[in-house]
């Protein structure tokens, strides 16, 4: 999910400090959200909210075991994807192009 911010407003709400802002993402990724607020009876906010959150909270080690396998699949799909090419010349001719 890319998020982009926009601007920000700092305001007290509950003794909590809350800021609110503009983000940009996908339609898929908001229209998803979107189904998943409807679904729970949550605002969408309160989804979103939700969903950055639970990056504080641990995984349990089948999910850990999960995750790196993924990873693990990934790296070599990338690694055949990629062989032979060289990133460090792609960066120096991206860097002095005009």
């Amino acid at each position: 999910m890319t998020i982009q911010l926009y601007n920000c407003i700092i305001m007290q709400i509950e003794k909590m400090d809350y800021v609110t802002t503009n983000i940009r993402i996908t339609e898929e990724d908001y229209l998803r959200l979107k189904a998943e607020a409807a679904k729970k009876r949550k605002s969408f906010s309160a989804v979103v909210r939700e969903k950055l959150g639970a990056r504080n909270k641990s995984r349990s080690r089948a999910e850990v075991k999960k995750l790196i396998a993924d990873l693990d699949r990934t790296a070599k799909y990338l690694g055949n994807k990629l062989r032979g090419f060289d990133s460090v010349k792609a960066f120096r001719e991206m860097r002095y192009e005009d």
